[in-house]
């Protein structure tokens, strides 16, 4: 399902980094070096990191809570619990939106939807390293050693103020399909996501009547070094599609550190390359595909396959 926009842009945009994120590739608002934050657990750091992302949107943008008509926002705690938490300092109505790491484009669509006239919107997403490894595979002090697949969780937060001004303009989005092709391995995001990605970026260039040459560069959410390349090959034998200006922000997020990780993820890693990055690197039409995988450790203790999720939004930098 794609949907047309008129008059809907990201007017501004604020980002606040761990300090593994904060490394040569982007450098952000805020850089915060503690994975706490002055909190008492990991689940409330990361908590507090959104409220740091959207105080610092609304100073930026000089904005008054009165002045934001919505709150949409999502993170990957179980229950949403650091969206729900932060919200609560808020004197905003608010919605909670859950899409795994596509949870960024999922709730652009969302804002992009309800806004009107002159009404303003604030879309957030968040991460945390130690408190998604806790929550979906181990505990850091377990010492369980990490596959070669494995992407590395991004800590962070990014909010973005959707409105009806500004230079980045939102086009359109294509809300995604569940895909699911019977994959199990809940340490491998890229080859489980990919399929998805792929359905979502044929079904909006099919319905926009396009081809992926329109766009100066389609942005992968985190699919990470070896599932971008599972993407392009998909892409080619299932939809006869030779993608050759497609990257993923979970590729780019950790390129300059020395890390041999698979990437970044989470929910958190496409704002930041997206705002850190792209931006500033001359693209002018740009399709962001957030890719989420949507299993939990229940459903893997299970043993069930992984469905995955992709959304898409099509945005056009004006100046």
């Amino acid at each position: 399902m794609t949907i047309k926009f008129n008059d809907t842009f990201i007017e501004n945009y604020y980002t606040v980094l761990g300090r593994n994120e904060h490394n040569i590739t982007i450098k952000a608002d805020k850089l915060i070096d503690d994975y706490y934050n002055k909190q008492k657990s990991f689940e409330l750091g990361e908590m507090s990191y959104q409220i740091e992302s959207i105080k610092g949107l609304l100073k930026k943008s000089k904005l008054k809570e009165k002045d934001i008509d919505l709150l949409v926002s999502g993170d990957l705690q179980n229950e949403l619990l650091a969206s729900n938490f932060a919200a609560r300092n808020f004197d905003i109505p608010f919605i909670a939106h859950y899409s795994a790491c596509a949870s960024f484009v999922g709730s652009l669509i969302i804002a992009s939807n309800l806004i009107k006239n002159s009404s303003k919107a604030i879309v957030t997403v968040s991460s945390h390293n130690l408190a998604s490894e806790k929550q979906f595979r181990f505990p850091i002090e377990y010492g369980s050693i990490r596959k070669k697949v494995n992407t590395f969780t991004a800590t962070g937060s990014a909010s973005a103020l959707v409105s009806n001004k500004g230079n980045i303009k939102i086009e359109s989005a294509t809300i995604g399909k569940v895909v699911d092709l019977g994959y199990t391995d809940a340490n491998n995001f890229g080859a489980c996501m990919a399929p998805a990605a792929a359905k979502t970026i044929y079904e909006h260039l099919k319905e926009t009547k396009r081809d992926g040459a329109y766009y100066d560069l389609i942005l992968t959410g985190d699919l990470g070094v070896y599932g971008i390349e599972i993407l392009k090959e998909y892409m080619l034998k299932e939809y006869d599609i030779n993608l050759n200006n497609v990257n993923d922000a979970g590729s780019l997020l950790f390129e300059d550190s020395g890390s041999s990780i698979a990437g970044g993820s989470g929910p958190v890693c496409t704002p930041l390359i997206l705002f850190n990055k792209i931006f500033s690197e001359g693209y002018k039409k740009i399709l962001v595909v957030a890719t989420g995988s949507l299993h939990s450790k229940e459903s893997c203790n299970f043993k069930e396959s992984i469905p995955s999720i992709a959304h898409a939004v099509s945005l056009e930098v004006l100046k």
